[in-house]
């Protein structure tokens, strides 16, 4: 599976991405909401991405719940991180939203969607409510009862942003931002480890932030944050994904091949570059034609299809849960 994963443009593959989708350093395709009519066409999508590239491609989405959830009508609707922790009986909700939100994708042949958040606090514009908490213990405890659903699903599950994206305001998909602080090491950072030493996360993203304090380059391509940290320190055996490397911050890398080189070199297994097509057959003919064996633990494992799976009491009890915690927040945040 090669390095690169990219998004196509809408309800089916044109010419070209079917092209695309054949060279082998395409390791993976995410989707986005306008690739979303319904469920029978995003099926037929998944469907067609698989035969177009004749060989195993991770299909990831970002469906966290709350804002960041690209399928909605046809999906049960997922409340934000941050409602779990607000709510009396969060911590069984959080695992039973864990299955939920991995369960629906995985009967639509989806195999990763990119959760879950790990950063703290709700101030960062890119964060908001996608956080579980403003305190390290409960994310921890939250975070590993989500994780722990996904994984009932049989859905490997992904931290981000690491090593903290919450103690920045500013968004990186529209500037680099810059997190000033000398804590994020023993603060934000012990997430990440704890979550790493219950062996809970199976891939990770880092953050397009870049923290002086530590090093000069943002955690996303730098060598510091990834391998010396991460893979040494941390121990961290999983795969690591750079966030979409089109995002305003990741400018400071270069052009679109130098950054996808950088992410790669700096110790990204995967790098990421969406809507933007130029800019990923740019990274498409910088990077080398090398395979990543580690992205085939991310791949799902069997799951019913979707007919089949609403007709179960396990998805008929937890949809119901979820729907009943996510009218509460709508009424609460309202």
């Amino acid at each position: 599976m090669g390095p690169l994963m990219l998004d196509v443009s809408g309800f089916e593959l044109d010419a070209e991405e079917r092209e695309i989708l054949q060279h082998p350093t395409v390791g993976g395709v995410i989707f986005f909401a306008r690739n979303y009519h319904d469920r029978e066409q995003l099926f037929a999508l998944t469907q067609s991405i698989r035969q177009a590239a004749k060989r195993p491609l991770i299909i990831a989405v970002d469906q966290e719940g709350g804002r960041v959830q690209r399928f909605r009508e046809g999906f049960t609707l997922l409340p934000p991180a941050r409602a779990f922790a607000a709510a009396d009986n969060g911590v069984n909700l959080a695992r039973q939203g864990g299955w939920l939100m991995a369960a629906e994708l995985l009967a639509m042949d989806i195999d990763l969607s990119l959760a879950p958040v790990l950063d703290i606090g709700f101030d960062c514009k890119a964060i908001g409510d996608r956080a579980f908490s403003d305190q390290p213990e409960q994310i921890i405890q939250f975070a590993s009862e989500f994780i722990r659903g996904m994984k009932e699903a049989g859905m490997a599950a992904t931290g981000k942003h690491f090593p903290g994206h919450g103690g920045v305001i500013a968004d990186s998909h529209h500037e680099t931002p810059v997190d000033q602080r000398h804590d994020i090491a023993v603060r934000d950072m012990s997430v990440f480890k704890a979550l790493i030493e219950e062996q809970l996360l199976d891939a990770m993203m880092p953050a397009h932030v870049i923290y002086p304090s530590y090093d000069d380059k943002p955690a996303s391509g730098s060598e510091y944050w990834l391998k010396k940290v991460l893979r040494q320190q941390l121990n961290f055996k999983g795969v690591v994904f750079s966030d979409d490397l089109n995002m305003k911050g990741a400018d400071v890398l270069g052009s679109y091949g130098d950054r996808a080189v950088a992410s790669l070199q700096a110790g990204c297994d995967m790098v990421m570059l969406c809507n933007n097509r130029s800019g990923a057959i740019e990274a498409l003919e910088a990077l080398p034609q090398t395979q990543a064996p580690v992205l085939n633990n991310l791949l799902k494992k069997p799951f019913a299809q979707y007919a089949e799976m609403v007709r179960t009491a396990e998805w008929k009890q937890r949809s119901e849960a979820i729907r009943r915690l996510q009218q509460e927040w709508q009424e609460k945040s309202h």
